[in-house]
């Protein structure tokens, strides 16, 4: 796990945003990392994991964090912890976060952090698309017409890996090829995806 400062405090209502990266080796930093990140105000911490689900804020609390996991078939490892992200347009990330990396955060920021996933991006919810963000080897595809239809979060091992889940996305959902995917990640991934679709880089 790595982590970086992403946004600076420039004032005292900002907020200090920071970036976890989960690996698969189960790393995670140490106290001397997370204190050279100050912050007066809430911080999010954005956790990058592909075991994450979305869930609507009503159904919070009406199981564990582990069996919303459990019932998608994205089990928390042995030394993983299954949280709840706070709320988004309605809308709760569950996602499985490092027992020794949640407990260091928690201490360190205490009821100033707030979790956060990269699958509650939002940003094209009122619109119709395919928004795509590509984190190492981690992929956040969310599908929107008329508001959310699919949220995912897959490994990938290659693009052509990637362009065979947006075309299984697109005709699953009963969509047609010439709907906007708006992409962020590298230049490869966009290259390969123009060759079939209308993309659009941010």
């Amino acid at each position: 796990v790595t982590m970086r400062q992403v946004t600076g405090r420039s004032s005292n209502n900002s907020t200090t945003k920071a970036s976890i990266r989960l690996s698969s080796g189960g790393r995670f930093f140490s106290a001397s990392t997370l204190a050279g990140v100050v912050a007066e105000g809430c911080v999010d911490v954005i956790i990058d994991t592909a075991r994450v689900t979305l869930i609507p804020e009503q159904m919070a609390g009406t199981t564990s964090p582990e069996q919303f996991l459990a019932i998608t078939g994205q089990s928390p490892l042995v030394d993983e912890v299954a949280v709840l992200s706070s709320a988004v347009d309605g809308k709760i990330a569950v996602l499985a976060v490092n027992k020794e990396a949640l407990e260091a955060l928690t201490t360190h920021f205490g009821d100033n952090m707030h979790i956060i996933s990269p699958l509650l991006d939002n940003r094209y919810s009122h619109g119709r698309g395919l928004a795509i963000e590509i984190s190492e080897s981690i992929c956040y595809l969310r599908l929107y017409n008329n508001g959310l239809k699919v949220a995912e979060a897959i490994d990938v091992e290659s693009y052509d890996e990637l362009l065979y889940y947006v075309a299984n996305i697109l005709n699953t959902s009963q969509e047609s090829n010439d709907i906007p995917i708006y992409i962020i990640g590298p230049k490869k991934a966009y290259k390969l995806l123009k060759k079939y679709y209308t993309v659009i880089c941010e």
